[in-house]
């Protein structure tokens, strides 16, 4: 009777839940789209494999797959690729993103209509078609878009170039290697500037960027080695990774109070720049942001800097004139200039240790750090093999990448429980080839309050249970080949790449949770269930969530021109499919219309409110002996309650008891 109970409610759950259909992809006759994680918008991606498209192509602005309508805001990379029997195509105005080389070698498209609000066009979308062809060396248009310079080597020594008015976007690679582009006035029409837009432009001295101009693409200046003045927008938040890279006429630059960070190799090799002058904003300053500019002697830094990567400022003079010691940029213990052994003693006041600021410092035997401590950088102190005891302070929130990785023996650590990231990927990498790490005990490895890793062979039933008051699970951190891991509500982040490729059949998302990482639960082999007890709209996705995590060196451009579908805030991989999403009732529309969580096609509003942990029987939020007493009434009294089937087999009976005391004893010991 109890079985065909539990039965029939979940039929009618099943009947009651919402029926989410947004497949990763779908076809719509010979074309395939991509959906995006807005859950309402797609990439037509390609041309179904096998199949042509021929004549007039008239490209949608609305396709429905199922019951569901989505808006077309994209073209991907190679879409139409040499569907040489194309002879006009017409895109409409929803359409803001084009890839690369999507109608290269279309030799018999002549005609193209274009949106006027293209956000996005990148490098011979239209090369080697008639279209393309008939135009005359020189400026190329689209719509609103600047395309493309035809024919660099056309141009005449000392040509001075204006951008008509009304131009919104200059596309990727558009001036690449005009090397007598002596000038250019851009209007303040333009919005985005794609990647390398002006790369190897060697004649050209001085530019000024609009302020309407608030998107800037990576290496947009790359080795323009005559450029001495450029004027940025002060709309901008952030210098995008090269963009002045190998400009070794730069002699200064403002960078606007807007920005927040400096991406890597932003002013690489930039010789002849003597100051800079870093606005209160910056946070982030990315890997060699300005090596290599052996004329800046002076730094002018701000306090809110808490991130530096490797090697930011080698090769500088400002480097080469600080004196040996610990070199402090801000706020930031930078590097050692010498050789530093016994004890090293970080300032009071200092808030983050930079990238690979003492590594290999063999001397150091006793650390002493602030109070004021936040951030340790990746590498931080790899290699400090005469290190043997670490006490982290109380305001400690994250440790980047092999930050202790090869302290051969280091043995002690005092962790403190604002921890909240250990690793920027892996949390084991943080403390291998450790005399701590050999140390630990089979199973869950924890840091404080962080779970990093999983020791020894699983238990039989391949169940991982993290203990109550973790408040994080770090890359990689729980166990690749654990079938079902069961999460605290305590736990507030699941890090970066947390679950990544794993063997996960079943998992829970408790409710505390407010930060998950970019592919957290990428690349999963066999994921059938997930249990989401959070509102979707308190949860952070994507590396802005995580404390630390040095933002990847692509910046806008490079995401939505690799496909927006897959980088705005992707945590999960691409084989949701058949796996089931289990959220509260009411809340299947929530999730349906949220990023990334709208991947899922099966969306089940049927978890019970009280948020149950596996072997929680009573409720009371923990698995003691109190909830095999209570197991032990309801199968007396043949009853049941939502959480007493603890195995998982449709009814409550004497399994469950045996079940629930085995995850008592493990989480006890």
């Amino acid at each position: 009777m109890l079985m065909k109970r539990f039965s029939l409610l979940i039929g009618v759950v099943a009947m009651l839940a919402m029926n989410v259909t947004a497949n990763v992809s779908f076809t719509v006759g010979k074309l395939q789209f991509w959906v995006c994680d807005d859950g309402n918008s797609v990439f037509l991606q390609k041309v179904v494999d096998g199949q042509t498209v021929s004549g007039d192509l008239f490209i949608p602005q609305i396709v429905n797959d199922g019951d569901k309508d989505y808006t077309v805001v994209g073209i991907s990379a190679n879409a139409f690729y040499k569907q040489t029997g194309l002879t006009s195509v017409y895109i409409p105005s929803t359409v803001k993103y084009i890839n690369r080389t999507a109608f290269y070698g279309c030799t018999n498209l002549a005609d193209v209509v274009i949106p006027d609000n293209l956000e996005y066009l990148a490098e011979k979308v239209f090369d080697n078609t008639p279209w393309f062809n008939a135009k005359p060396d020189g400026p190329v248009y689209l719509g609103n878009t600047f395309y493309v310079y035809k024919n660099p080597k056309s141009m005449p020594a000392g040509t001075n170039i204006v951008i008509k008015d009304g131009t919104t976007h200059i596309a990727r690679y558009a001036f690449e290697n005009c090397a007598n582009l002596s000038s250019i006035h851009i209007p303040n029409s333009v919005t985005s500037i794609g990647d390398q837009a002006f790369n190897h432009c060697t004649g050209l001295t001085s530019v000024t960027l609009p302020n309407s101009a608030k998107n800037l693409g990576n290496s947009l200046f790359y080795a323009c080695t005559g450029l001495t003045d450029v004027t940025l927008p002060n709309t901008i938040t952030s210098i995008p990774a090269q963009l002045f890279s190998g400009c070794r006429a730069l002699s200064s630059i403002t960078i606007p109070g807007t920005v927040e960070i400096i991406f890597g190799l932003a002013f690489y090799n930039c010789t002849s720049l003597t100051s800079v002058n870093i606005p209160n904003k910056v946070k982030t300053i990315g890997i060699n942001a300005f090596a290599g500019c052996t004329g800046l002697t002076d730094i002018t830094i701000p306090n809110s800097v808490r991130y530096i990567g490797n090697d930011a400022f080698i090769k500088t003079a400002w480097l080469n004139n600080q004196p040996d010691g610990i070199v402090y940029i801000g706020n930031v213990a930078y590097t050692y200039k010498g050789t530093p052994s016994g004890i090293l003693t970080i300032k009071d006041g200092t808030t983050a240790i930079a990238n690979r600021a003492f590594y290999e410092c063999s001397g150091i035997t006793v650390l002493r750090l602030p109070g004021s401590l936040l951030y340790i950088g990746d590498e931080a102190f790899s290699k400090c093999s005469s290190l043997t005891y670490l006490n982290l302070p109380g305001n400690v929130k994250a440790i980047g990448y092999n930050a202790f990785s090869s302290c051969i023996n280091l043995t002690e650590i005092s962790f403190p429980n604002t921890l909240l990231q250990v690793g920027s990927d892996s949390g084991t990498s943080v403390f291998s080839g450790t005399q701590w790490y050999t140390d630990q005990p089979d199973g869950v490895v924890y840091a404080g309050p962080v779970a990093i890793g999983y020791k020894g062979s699983l238990p039989d039933d391949k169940t991982v249970i993290v203990k109550e008051g973790t408040k994080a699970i770090a890359g990689y951190g729980v166990g690749k080949y654990a079938e079902k891991v069961i999460l605290p509500n305590s736990v507030t982040t699941i890090g970066k790449y947390a679950f990544y490729d794993s063997y996960l059949k079943e998992i829970n998302i408790p409710e505390s949770v407010t930060g998950i990482g970019f592919n957290a639960f990428g690349g999963m082999r066999s994921l059938d269930r997930i249990d989401a007890y959070v509102d979707p709209a308190n949860v952070a996705i994507g590396d802005d969530a995580l404390i630390l995590g040095m933002p990847r060196v692509e910046n806008y451009y490079e995401k939505i021109g690799t496909s927006i579908c897959f980088w705005m805030t992707n945590f999960f991989g691409h084989e949701m499919d058949d796996c089931v999403l289990h959220v509260l009732p009411g809340k299947e529309e929530s999730f349906a219309n949220a990023w990334s969580w709208a991947r899922f096609k099966n969306i089940v509003g049927d978890l019970s409110e009280d948020g149950g942990i596996t072997g929680d029987v009573n409720g009371d939020k923990e698995v003691s002996i109190a909830d095999i007493t209570a197991l032990v009434d309801l199968v007396m009294r043949g009853a049941t309650n939502p959480r007493s089937d603890v195995n998982g087999d449709g009814e409550t009976s004497v399994a469950d008891t045996l079940k629930s005391n085995q995850l008592r004893r493990r989480i006890v010991t």
